[in-house]
């Protein structure tokens, strides 16, 4: 096994980037305005230029727009902290676990976490893109858009999977 696969490196992206998500939800409140209320989510999902226009202009006049840069950039971080930590877990648990159920659920979370962080790769790049040339594209506000619902999914079920798989590896070691 490749030296840097292994539980403490899990355990270091995983849990780090549980935690620039947390520190993302209380530090990211600023940008919720008029125009937008959900904030960087609505940047997300906007799905043309028009509203990413909208958005940005918003964040401007409440003087906003270094904090949606910050929010952007730690999401760059977030995206390869956690992305790297569930497919660590994932390849783990696939080579490690003494069930065949629990090693197919270990490679099922390294795909879904490789879909996780390539989506909202793409996202955010896109995002970003808009934000620091100050002009929202529809080609871009779209992508960003048509990617935010699998990504987030594959969010979902990837926390929910690596938390079940962790408890289900630790009472197989248990017995």
């Amino acid at each position: 096994m490749h030296k840097y696969i292994n539980w403490r490196n899990f355990w270091i992206f995983w849990l780090g980037g549980l935690a620039v998500f947390i520190f993302m939800v209380f530090t990211s409140g600023s940008l919720a305005t008029d125009i937008a209320p959900g904030g960087i989510v609505d940047h997300q999902r906007a799905g043309s230029a028009e509203r990413i226009n909208a958005i940005q202009q918003s964040w401007a006049a409440a003087g906003q727009m270094s904090q949606a840069r910050w929010s952007m950039i730690t999401d760059l971080v977030f995206i390869g902290l956690y992305s790297i930590g569930g497919i660590i877990g994932g390849r783990l648990l696939w080579q490690d676990a003494h069930s065949p159920s629990l090693k197919k659920l270990g490679l099922l979370l390294v795909l879904i976490y490789f879909l996780f962080g390539l989506l909202d790769y793409i996202e955010t790049i896109c995002q970003i893109t808009q934000l620091l040339q100050e002009q929202g594209d529809d080609r871009l506000a779209s992508i960003a858009a048509f990617v935010m619902p699998p990504k987030s999914l594959a969010l979902i079920v990837g926390t929910l999977g690596m938390i079940a798989a962790l408890i289900w590896r630790s009472r197989e070691r248990r017995a």
